[in-house]
């Protein structure tokens, strides 16, 4: 019998924030969105993420709970609002007891874009601008330092001087398989997007959204094994991110890179995935946006993350987005993390990878979420 995994995409409205944790404890957390407050304004439950988190994490030997892996995609409030405060910056050494009953958690190891450092970033992401920059100093003048836990950085794409660094950059085509400066033995990371031509780009600046991180992570569940699952994400990413994305693997011999068992669909089930906005005035979707969807394993999961998708404005959630998602998989496996277990107090939906698979995991209501051995299982 191999091990588990677990993904957990929590329901944050129109929000990321997803939380992987293989069965040796390793953790990987991409883009955050914690919030304050009893309801949304839709009178909607918030769902408390932080507990939940603090649950699934690994402590220190100091007893701090700690994250080994921090995803930023992008510097947008949706994907990193209630960073400050909820997580620790600065050097490890020097966290205090006010930290530690503040249950701020240590980012081990940090990735975010060349986007992260420029002056356009909304004031959520300050804090990590910051602690970005602080990790990326003690690179250029500490590297011996920048190569502890809480000190990790890595600069997904190119640097503004449209270069590599050794040792700090993963460029597109990379495969990553070290996480927190630790072999990752169960999973392995391969980095599809930003583009060199979307960072350099004079329009950048004004889009975030292009030069979100995209990637597949590819789980095992034992030493030696096959693959048994795939997972993509890419932050708000468009179509035309995600055109290149996909010609460009097929071009250089990865189109396994392509396959997926669970996709979070690109900006809160947005119609930018398959063609521009408005709708009204780009209603056909791009043939490339519906071949990507084909590269779909047996039983696999649509995830939107967003309040519950009406079929009226604002948009996103986009119900024809919805639509076309569900031609792809059915509606029994296109899931929405805003309706999941109740409207009015959605829970996280949870997926458990083993040896036969990607199975959405059924909790009981009474069962805590954070608990991987009390829940039975439904089949994906």
């Amino acid at each position: 019998m191999g091990d588990k995994h677990l993904i957990k995409y929590y329901p944050v409205d129109n929000a990321d924030n997803s939380l992987i944790k293989l069965s040796d404890n390793t953790t990987i957390q991409v883009d955050c969105q914690i919030r304050e407050g009893e309801e949304n304004s839709d009178g909607v439950k918030i769902y408390d993420v932080k507990k939940d988190m603090l649950k699934e994490l690994q402590k220190d030997a100091n007893d701090n709970p700690f994250v080994d892996l921090f995803v930023l995609s992008h510097p947008h409030k949706d994907h990193c609002a209630g960073f400050e405060g909820n997580y620790y910056c600065g050097d490890p050494d020097n966290y205090s007891d006010d930290n530690r009953e503040n249950e701020e958690i240590i980012i081990g190891e940090l990735w975010v874009t060349q986007m992260v450092f420029g002056n356009s970033i909304c004031d959520e992401a300050v804090a990590i601008r910051k602690e970005a920059k602080r990790r990326r100093k003690l690179f250029e003048e500490k590297p011996w330092e920048a190569n502890k836990q809480g000190n990790r950085l890595h600069i997904i794409g190119y640097t503004k001087d449209d270069s590599v660094v050794d040792g700090l950059n993963y460029i597109p085509g990379s495969t990553v398989d070290t996480i927190n400066g630790k072999y990752c033995n169960y999973a392995s990371i391969f980095i599809h997007a930003p583009f060199k031509s979307d960072l350099v780009s004079e329009t950048a600046n004004d889009d975030h959204n292009a030069t979100s991180i995209v990637f597949q992570i590819s789980f095992k569940t034992s030493l030696f094994g096959e693959i048994k699952s795939r997972a993509i994400f890419g932050g708000d990413a468009d179509h035309y991110i995600w055109e290149k994305v996909k010609t460009i693997s097929e071009d250089n011999g990865n189109s396994d890179k392509l396959k997926w068992n669970l996709f979070l669909a690109p900006h809160h089930c947005s119609w930018s995935f398959f063609n521009d906005r408005p709708y009204e005035d780009h209603t056909e979707p791009m043939d490339y946006s519906l071949a990507l969807l084909d590269y779909k394993e047996k039983g696999a999961h649509v995830i939107a993350s967003s309040k519950k998708i009406k079929n009226e404005k604002p948009n996103p959630p986009h119900y024809p987005a919805k639509e076309e998602y569900v031609k792809k998989v059915g509606t029994g496996y296109f899931r929405n993390t805003g309706v999941n277990k109740s409207e009015t107090a959605p829970k996280p939906l949870e997926f458990e990878i083993s040896d036969s698979g990607t199975k959405l995991k059924k909790v009981a209501t009474t069962v805590a979420t954070g608990m991987l051995g009390n829940s039975s299982l439904r089949a994906g």
